[in-house]
């Protein structure tokens, strides 16, 4: 058919989205078709997939069906000063060409956000970040529909606040805006299809390490960051994979942050399994921090980020760490562009004591010079591991007993410290905030001690020349520690047992 043919001036308005970080921000489609010199010109700071949008849209419209005519044809993607990118914006630009030209009603898509690319057959093809376009939906009160590609609308829980329509090709598009039957996929109300599966080694596989063990559940329980150190062979690595069994699920708010950051990193699936991330040691900063897309610290958001060999990582890449450790997310300034990553993460290291990883091991020699040594510890500076909050050393166990029973009534499984550190958890959401997070005097009225047991803590801060930083983080780990064995007190055992965790370190870390 042609499109047109009686039309001088026609407008049209379709809602889209672009992606700026991990936020979808609303965009006003405006199409005009006038007379003058055909062609089709898009404004509005797009960047190269938005421009190359018209040949993709011409061939998608004369393949199902449309001719358009002869006309000039404007598109505006507004606001004009805001840079818009990625190909989700073809199916509302050929949607808002069609509105104009007369071919769907005016207003079939009033309240509707419109996202999709087009193929040169009309097919419609995913996009990245339509988790974030359908967040969008469901908090902008102008909007209560969204059109989405059909492979991800199947893929999506049941969102509250927006309907989610999931269409196929251009032509079933068309079909729905005039009000025919057609059959369009929507989210589905069964969970079944997210990753549910329990992530890490059971706490009961491992044998020995009962301090490493008691770092991993304090770890858990207050969201503390973990460093350790240890000669290779004793468990770190096995430890660290624990961790994710001990967490809480996710809440409700929680998938939803994860399920958004997994659509702009274009993850097939989604889980509602906590991220455990373990990026390499030849990372580049702007792989972990990010840049145009999220880096590790913001796919472990939520979750955990395991560094394996902390010392071998770049030095200015470990340096990178410390802003992000403290304020909780990552903001990524460049020439034209300048965005902050939700990266709200457990943080564990290991290490060894040195290059060959025996130095200081009782019944091995170390074959490392002083001054290799010295260039090793250098890397990791006093302002990064004070960021810390656990300090442990860690050594082998007896092959002995690694070879125990796992029936061992001594070793507790995952599922049993998970109880325990759930309600730990629930004790600080009580109080308002994560025991990681509390300062001043919002932690010292979370600590709720005696004054013998203030002064105590005083007393032996003063006489271990602790800064003000470590002596709170200290107290942190305490605060923990009582919520594990549910008591409203921070006692003086409380605080013995955080410093030795907290200062349980070797020659490495003190260094």
């Amino acid at each position: 058919m042609h499109l047109g043919e009686q039309i001088s001036n026609m407008r049209s308005l379709i809602y889209s989205s672009t992606l700026i970080g991990v936020e979808a921000h609303l965009v006003a489609v405006e199409v005009v078709v006038t007379n003058g010199l055909p062609g089709l010109t898009v404004v509005g700071l797009p960047d190269a997939a938005v421009s190359e949008a018209g040949a993709r849209v011409r061939s998608a419209l004369k393949l199902s069906g449309f001719t358009l005519p002869p006309r000039r044809m404007v598109v505006n993607l507004a606001p004009a000063d805001l840079r818009k990118t990625g190909s989700g914006f073809d199916l509302a630009l050929a949607l808002g060409l069609l509105q104009s030209l007369g071919e769907i009603p005016e207003t079939c898509l009033q309240d509707t956000l419109v996202v999709g690319e087009l193929s040169l057959s009309g097919e419609i093809r995913p996009v990245r970040g339509v988790v974030s376009s359908v967040a969008l939906a469901t908090q902008d009160p102008h909007i209560r529909k969204i059109i989405i590609p059909a492979c991800q609308a199947g893929s999506l829980p049941d969102w509250q606040g927006a309907e989610v329509v999931g269409v196929g090709s251009l032509e079933q598009v068309v079909s729905y805006c005039k009000g025919e039957a057609v059959s369009t996929v929507g989210p589905t109300e069964d969970n079944s299809f997210l990753d549910q599966r329990p992530r890490g080694t059971d706490l009961a596989q491992v044998r020995g390490q009962g301090l490493g063990k008691l770092a991993m559940e304090i770890a858990a329980a207050g969201g503390h960051h973990l460093a350790m150190v240890g000669p290779p062979g004793c468990g770190k690595s096995y430890l660290a994979g624990c961790l994710p069994s001990l967490l809480p699920p996710l809440t409700e708010e929680e998938q939803r942050e994860v399920a958004v950051i997994s659509s702009v990193c274009r993850e097939e699936s989604f889980s509602l399994a906590r991220p455990f991330r373990a990026p390499g040691n030849a990372i580049t900063p702007v792989a972990l921090l990010g840049g145009y897309e999220p880096g590790e610290v913001t796919r472990a958001h939520r979750g955990v980020l395991f560094l394996d060999e902390f010392p071998e990582f770049r030095r200015d890449t470990l340096e990178s760490l410390r802003l992000v450790l403290e304020e909780g997310r990552v903001k990524v300034s460049r020439a034209r562009m300048k965005v902050v990553y939700p990266a709200d993460f457990t943080l564990i290291c290991a290490m060894n004591p040195c290059p060959c990883g025996f130095h200081g091991v009782t019944g091995e020699m170390c074959t490392c010079g002083a001054g290799a040594v010295a260039r090793y510890r250098s890397k990791l500076s006093g302002p990064l591991m004070d960021r810390f909050d656990l300090l442990v050393g860690l050594n082998r166990v007896p092959i002995q007993q690694q070879l125990g029973s796992v029936d061992s009534p001594t070793c507790e499984d995952s599922a049993t410290v998970a109880c325990r550190v759930l309600k730990a958890r629930e004790r600080q959401w009580e109080r308002g905030q994560m025991n990681r997070t509390l300062r001043g005097e919002t932690l010292f009225q979370a600590l709720a001690w005696t004054d013998g047991d203030r002064i105590f803590a005083h007393a032996l801060a003063d006489e271990e020349r602790m800064s003000m930083r470590a002596f709170e983080k200290w107290l942190r780990v305490a605060r923990t520690l009582a919520d594990l064995q549910g008591e409203r007190k921070t006692s003086r055992h409380h605080l013995m047992a955080a410093r030795s965790v907290r200062f349980a370190t070797t020659d490495c870390l003190a260094a």
